[in-house]
């Protein structure tokens, strides 16, 4: 995703057309001297504009607005003529009371307005640095953690589903959810269709990490130097998750306390994880490793994508993982947020 596809997210907002209203509890402070705060509905302009008085630096809007209108902005007329444009609070448009403090550029509402305020903040700042990474990790997280409202359509028609999983789709699309039949989400919806058959290919193909298959040992050294096989704990009576990450990967450190959630819960319970890294840094995966507290095996050849690992294994993007059963034999892959503890729970008991 370039600096252009961000861009046309920020400006390009779809709305929905619907008869239904959402009643909005908004208000909050601003600068003493400002007169007036200006509401935009929807990022694109559609749904109109709007406007309320300010009285000793604070203000309120509660309407009844179209459920077409999804996101609020709100800007006051002193950031305006301080051509402080960019710092201007979006929202979700919903029904949960939300405080907003121009001053301070801060939002308390519902998880998925504050969500959406620090993704408009991450995808400006990402427009004055190039750090196009950094913004879409930031959707990325938005959208997989608020699943439960409307903010994934705020994102997804401008093409954000291109930079999730298969997993990660399966979740944002599973059943019940608030924007399932909604028609800015028809593209995505066509693309998963798409994936689905790639990803079930890869699940029952001949590759060493083929369901069925009994997994392939192989000998990398430890966080002390020392050479160590997967054969010490695969196939000897404990379920095992091999993790394949590396520090450098956003997407592995963002899963990574999903990952230590289920290890945590687990673990006495039978699971072990073995978690091979393809980092080339030593003393980068060493930190990663400590400060994202993760107290399980840790491998690696410091190879980077020439890693054993990833040559045995054919593993071809990370995060990725195979799930083994007592006897060493793959029972499942690609195990991703919450699949992975579903998987585990079937497997555990709750």
């Amino acid at each position: 995703m370039n600096k252009g596809t961000i861009f046309t997210i920020l400006l390009a907002f779809v709305s929905v057309a619907s008869q239904a209203q959402t009643k909005v509890n908004i208000h909050g402070i601003c600068e003493p001297d400002a007169k007036y705060i200006g509401i935009c509905k929807n990022m694109d302009g559609s749904g109109g504009a709007d406007s309320v008085s300010v009285r000793d630096g604070k203000w309120e809007y509660i309407k009844e607005l179209p459920a077409d209108v999804y996101t609020l902005s709100f800007i006051s007329d002193v950031m305006e003529k301080q051509d402080k444009k960019d710092d201007f609070i979006t929202v979700m448009a919903d029904s949960i009371p939300t405080e907003i403090d121009l001053t301070t550029g801060t939002v308390k509402g519902s998880k998925a307005s504050e969500a959406m305020n620090a993704t408009w903040k991450e995808l400006i700042a990402s427009m004055k640095s190039d750090n196009v990474l950094a913004a879409v990790q930031q959707m990325r997280k938005a959208v997989l953690d608020n699943t439960d409202s409307m903010l994934p359509v705020v994102f997804f028609p401008m093409g954000m589903y291109k930079a999730l999983t298969y997993p990660e789709l399966q979740k944002i699309f599973r059943p019940g959810v608030p924007y399932e039949n909604h028609p800015a989400m028809q593209e995505a919806k066509a693309h998963i269709s798409q994936m689905q058959e790639e990803y079930q290919k890869e699940r029952q193909s001949q590759t060493a990490r083929a369901i069925g298959n009994k997994f392939t040992d192989i000998a990398m050294n430890d966080t002390t130097g020392r050479e160590r096989r997967l054969s010490e704990w695969c196939g000897k009576g404990r379920y095992v998750l091999i993790d394949f990450w590396a520090s450098w990967c956003g997407p592995c450190r963002a899963e990574m306390p999903n990952v230590t959630a289920c290890y945590e819960k687990y673990h006495a319970k039978g699971l072990d994880i073995v978690a091979i890294s393809f980092d080339t840094n030593k003393e980068a995966w060493l930190r990663a490793i400590n400060t994202m507290k993760m107290p399980w095996v840790h491998l690696s050849d410091l190879a980077g994508w020439n890693s054993l690992g990833a040559k045995t294994y054919d593993i071809k993007g990370i995060p990725a993982n195979i799930l083994l059963d007592d006897e060493g034999n793959i029972i499942d892959i690609d195990l991703r947020d919450y699949m992975l503890e579903e998987k585990l729970t079937e497997i555990f008991g709750e």
